[in-house]
């Protein structure tokens, strides 16, 4: 089967997959721009550069702009308009709009929301030349963004994601739904999302399937099942250039499938993790005393959340792997080697 170009609005990448926007800082400007040359989307992740460890801060989200405009110029430099270059922003995070504007200001070519319904998002890019695509997991929330941009911006979205019940990171499904995983699978989600895009006039919108996707057949299982490309995520998560220490790499690599379990992020949602010293600590109830000046998230209640998940996150980047938090997909035990991404990409060539 040949794998055909991914076009959305005026981009086009020469196979149809999308790089995660992993945070924190796994999708850095190295990883996006390596995705980007590959023949991919490479997608920058916009959460958590900020140094929550550092006090002496005084303007935690103006430092977060200036680091998230600095990997946007590194990544754009290297890629040298090989390939499209974009950010993904939780709708959960505080500052989501300075995010979005800081990326409209430094002319991304694309802008993927999830982690929440982003219906405020063309509010903030205006009339700015980018691509914008929106992380669902059901037709109804895509129809209520749908509908909410038409009607108050007159915009609609130039592709969208959709994530299944097994997929990495924040799940935007119920605990029952994702213990029965098979009552919102994938092959269930494609009509709903098509009639909505037929409904509103948008019968060719790209849609594309995040959910295990760490080789090639599983990209062309998806196109097969409608879909017309991927996004990944966790295979991508122990990549050359992704940006976290090989310490972290190598929980991921040595975890399997046993190890994978379910907790409720700070961020209000249910999250895939591997079970790590810090999840057993969750899991029993044990709070890992935190301060927080920044208050990065918007449903965050420091007094009442468990654990502070930007430093959790954080830890991960830096390779503490006692204190860090692993998010992944249910295909964990297909991340099995530390490789340069060309080495994927050059799988997607020839039929």
């Amino acid at each position: 089967m040949k794998l055909n170009p991914l076009k959305i609005r005026n981009l086009t990448a020469k196979y149809p997959v999308i790089q995660a926007g992993m945070g924190v800082r796994i999708g850095s400007a190295g990883l996006a721009a390596a995705a980007a040359k590959a023949g991919g989307f490479g997608t920058i992740a916009s959460v958590g550069l900020g140094d929550v460890n550092n006090t002496d801060i005084t303007n935690y989200f103006e430092h977060c702009n200036q680091a998230l405009a600095g990997l946007i110029r590194e990544a754009k430099a290297e890629v040298a308009g090989r390939g499209p270059v974009g950010i993904n922003v939780m709708v959960a995070l505080a500052n989501y709009d300075l995010i979005v504007k800081t990326a409209v200001r430094e002319k991304v070519d694309f802008i993927i929301s999830g982690a929440g319904l982003p219906l405020n998002l063309p509010e903030f890019v205006g009339d700015a030349d980018i691509a914008l695509i929106p992380v669902i997991s059901s037709g109804r929330a895509f129809e209520l963004v749908v509908r909410t941009w038409l009607r108050k911006y007159n915009r609609r979205p130039d592709a969208v994601i959709v994530e299944g019940p097994l997929c990495g990171g924040h799940l935007g499904f119920s605990m029952d739904q994702i213990e029965h995983p098979e009552t919102c699978s994938m092959d269930k989600l494609l009509p709903e999302i098509r009639e909505v895009s037929k409904k509103y006039d948008m019968p060719d919108l790209p849609t594309l399937a995040a959910e295990e996707v760490a080789c090639r057949a599983d990209i062309e299982k998806f196109l097969r099942m409608g879909y017309d490309g991927v996004q990944i995520g966790t295979y991508f998560i122990t990549a050359q250039e992704a940006g976290i220490d090989e310490k972290s790499k190598q929980v991921f690599i040595n975890a399997t499938k046993d190890d994978i379990v379910i907790i409720k992020s700070p961020v209000g949602l249910p999250v895939r993790v591997i079970k790590t010293k810090l999840v057993q600590k969750v899991l029993s109830g044990e709070r890992t005393p935190f301060t927080c000046p920044y208050r990065c998230l918007r449903s965050c209640n420091p007094a009442q959340s468990l654990f502070c998940i930007a430093r959790a996150l954080m830890a991960t980047w830096s390779g503490d792997v006692d204190n860090g938090l692993f998010m992944c997909g249910c295909n964990l035990d297909a991340v099995k080697k530390i490789y340069p991404i060309q080495e994927f990409f050059d799988t997607l060539a020839g039929e």
